[in-house]
């Protein structure tokens, strides 16, 4: 019998450690010169003074104050973050967004000819309120000694006082004096937030109000804090300077999935087998489990702290999210699955959740109490914040999950929203927090298995924001009507029953992640498992805003197993301080025709919740060099003569293939991301030892800072010959054999691939 053609792995012997390729830095085009900006930007600055002198003393903890500063969508870069500018005032950066303007004078031809709005950074800056005051007094006289302070100024396109756009939606529910449950965002610098949040204390005191301290949440540079206020006092909650975000305060979506399917249910003996990889942790974040629920031999149960009494319906919520876990969707009939790992279920919902307006608050202590006392390769969570990303800020459970999850030891799954099928014109069907979190799987679910699918109408759409915008990460099966998800839904006896729902299509596709992780005895990084998922996804002709990179099989012969003409390449690649990295691609001599070469990138980050626009603070640029032993010949630029060092480089990676055309987009954006998918095809003449340069590239608030020195970067390469079926073996020979068939733990069984 032959053996199987499963994952190659060591990708990372084929790579070396290289010099960092050359930048191109052109000449800028600025739009405005000193002398204009200064006569643009002086009413400006004269009115945001004016406001803030208008403003009750206690509204400026410390005599601080906060400006907007929006810079000309040319300077959308890291590089030219006005740092020079900021020290000349003693200005102190708190956080930035994305905004989309149409600025007075238009220097890029691609803008003019879209006549859209251009997107452009929004800073957001603290400094002595009389200091801004006196500078905008004397700005019409004013002019710095060095060159640097006036080439940022000349980048700044507005400048205001923060204003009322700062409020949220609001539901007309609350009437005139009723109290609201409110969430403000203030700006907290991590390393100097005591004054803010004690001079908040004491301003809303003065409206008769009292803020909830003791249940602030710090997230980066922001701290998120409950509050309740009738409407009447939302205009004078405003005024507090350091104010980034009001809103009304989401609760956690309820439990119910979006349709009850109504059908036959059966009974489902359970097999009490041993797991296939019990070395592995896993843990469900769920509403707990019945009484008697049987499944001893794989789950313990455990109550968070302080969690109130066990709820009914989130106990039979957990009960399924827990099933399809184990087993994967049961058939009627035949013998479930045997589970691949064991898990820890941890009820984090309890009775005191119906009574408390800020159970968002309250959760995610809970979660992130449990996610640093614990390490754990895989996580579930099928429940959040019953609201949608909002793209000039991130939600306090985003932000704090990604924070946790940087170090890039778990694969976290999150349930992306049943939300689907809400108003599309208000954004309201777009995912759902924590999932569109950089460091996380944000899965959606579609309507059946195998041909035919689609996405199942209530589930969640993209975009995501920049970075992290294509959401949801992919598909798997959440069941439909005419297909439904069917997990054990009862105990003692244990039954089968049918329902629908992203909260399901989560801990599905956590489970193929389990499975790869359990098929192998070699260790795969939470970064590789991510990309392999990502990979195998199928966009087919959907649109990539409700698909993602498209539907993933929950089959694990599929993403573990390679078909004739094709070959799956893993590398586990540490980035190098200094330096870049070349990654070869294992191409066989002698391939004729074309060659289909598909590649993801994936890796895991430290973030900026402050920084919306800038939130990652790591990124890669990735050069695709067809002939890495071709330098190309002199030639003349601009009347220069430019001689190349490096081989050529060929577009691999693009803003076009990333971004909608009326969305977020800027030229550097993909860079930034945490996870990059595409496939290519290339002329095998073409090809001679191509490879992938890859440099890492830090940030911190938008602009330079220093590189990881342990930054792991996980690649997952197909390349496709269909005039070579035996192209599996042809790639490990080539190698020289340092590419070796990944090693099955002892013991599994070889499972079967079922797409071609």
């Amino acid at each position: 019998m032959a053996s199987p053609r499963y994952l190659i792995g060591q990708g990372e012997k084929l790579s070396e450690e290289i010099a960092r390729p050359p930048r191109g830095m052109g000449e800028k085009a600025h739009p405005y010169s000193f002398d204009d900006a200064r006569r643009r930007l002086a009413p400006q600055l004269r009115a945001a003074a004016a406001s803030i002198a208008n403003l009750p003393t206690l509204a400026c903890p410390g005599g601080e104050a906060v400006l907007e500063m929006t810079l000309h969508p040319s300077y959308l870069a890291k590089s030219y973050y006005p740092s020079a500018f900021i020290r000349e005032l003693d200005l102190q950066h708190l956080g930035s967004r994305a905004t989309h303007i149409a600025p007075d004078k238009i220097v890029s031809k691609r803008a003019k000819e879209s006549e859209k709005l251009q997107p452009a950074p929004v800073l957001y800056l603290s400094g002595n309120s009389r200091g801004i005051r006196e500078f905008a007094e004397k700005i019409d006289q004013w002019r710095p000694a060095k060159d640097d302070v006036r080439d940022d100024f000349r980048q700044i396109e507005t400048i205001a006082a923060p204003g009322r756009n700062r409020l949220k939606h609001i539901s007309p529910k609350y009437r005139a004096g009723q109290s609201i449950p409110l969430e403000v965002v203030l700006h907290a610098p991590a390393d100097d937030h005591a004054f803010i949040i004690a001079g908040f204390e004491k301003y809303v005191r003065t409206l008769g109000l009292r803020v909830d301290i003791e249940r602030r949440r710090q997230a980066g540079g922001l701290c998120f804090l409950p509050l309740r206020a009738p409407r009447e006092s939302l205009d004078d909650l405003l005024n507090f300077s350091f104010i980034r975000a009001l809103r009304e305060v989401p609760r956690i979506a309820p439990f119910e999935p979006t349709l009850r399917i109504s059908g036959p249910q059966f009974r489902m003996p359970l097999r009490p087998e041993q797991a296939i990889a019990p070395d592995l942790a896993v843990a469900i974040f769920d509403g707990g489990l019945p009484e008697d629920h049987g499944l001893d031999s794989w789950v313990t149960l455990h109550d968070a702290p302080g969690v109130g009494a066990p709820v009914t319906a989130a106990q039979k919520h957990g009960l399924a999210v827990t099933s399809a876990f184990l087993f994967g969707p049961v058939s009627e009939g035949v013998q479930h699955a045997i589970p691949f790992a064991n898990v820890d279920h941890w009820r984090i919902i309890g009775a005191d959740h119906r009574a408390d307006d800020f159970d968002l608050f309250t959760l995610l202590e809970r979660l992130e109490g449990i996610l640093t006392s614990r390490r754990y390769d895989f996580v579930n969570i099928s429940l959040g914040p019953d609201c949608v990303i909002d793209d000039d800020d991130v939600n306090v459970w985003t932000s704090s999950l990604d924070q946790l999850l940087a170090p890039g030891e778990t694969v976290a799954t999150v349930a992306c929203g049943n939300n689907g099928e809400r108003d599309r014109g208000g954004g309201l069907h777009r995912v759902q927090p924590p999932s569109d979190g950089v460091n996380m799987l944000a899965i959606g679910a579609s309507d059946r298995v195998g041909s035919g699918w689609k996405r199942a109408p209530y589930s969640a759409c993209g975009p995501g924001r920049s970075p992290g915008f294509v959401k949801p990460d992919f598909l798997t099966f959440g069941g439909s009507s005419g297909s439904p998800f069917l997990v054990l839904a009862d105990v003692a006896p244990p039954r089968v029953s049918g329902t629908q729902g992203t909260s399901f299509a989560a801990p599905l596709a956590m489970r193929s992640g389990a499975g790869i992780r359990a098929q192998f005895a070699e260790p795969l990084w939470a970064p590789t498992v991510k990309a392999l998922l990502v990979h195998h996804a199928n966009r087919s002709d959907h649109p990539k805003a409700e698909v993602g990179w498209g539907f993933v099989s929950h089959n694990l012969g599929d993403l573990v197993l390679c078909g004739d003409h094709e070959a799956h390449v893993v590398y586990q690649r540490q980035m190098p301080v200094s330096g870049a990295v070349r990654l070869y691609l294992p191409l066989p001599t002698g391939l004729t025709g074309n060659v289909e070469i598909k590649a993801t990138f994936c890796f895991y980050c430290d973030v900026d919740p402050e920084d919306a626009i800038n939130y990652t603070r790591a990124g890669l640029e990735i050069q695709f060099r067809p002939n890495t032993r071709l330098i190309p010949p002199p030639y003349r630029k601009n009347g220069k003569l430019i001689t190349p060092t490096t081989p050529s480089s060929d577009t691999f990676f693009s803003a076009a293939d990333l971004y909608a055309t009326e969305h977020m987009r800027r030229d550097d954006a993909q860079k930034w991301e945490t996870t990059l998918s595409k496939t290519k095809t290339k002329r095998a003449a073409s090809l001679v030892q191509p490879a992938f340069d890859v440099s890492q590239i830090t940030r911190e608030h938008g602009h330079a800072s220093r590189r990881s020195s342990n930054m792991k970067v996980a690649l997952v390469l197909t390349i496709r010959n269909r005039n070579a079926p035996n192209l599996y073996d042809q790639v490990v020979v080539s190698s020289g054999n340092r590419l070796q068939p990944m090693r099955a733990r002892a013991g599994v069984i070889v499972p079967v691939k079922t797409t071609p």
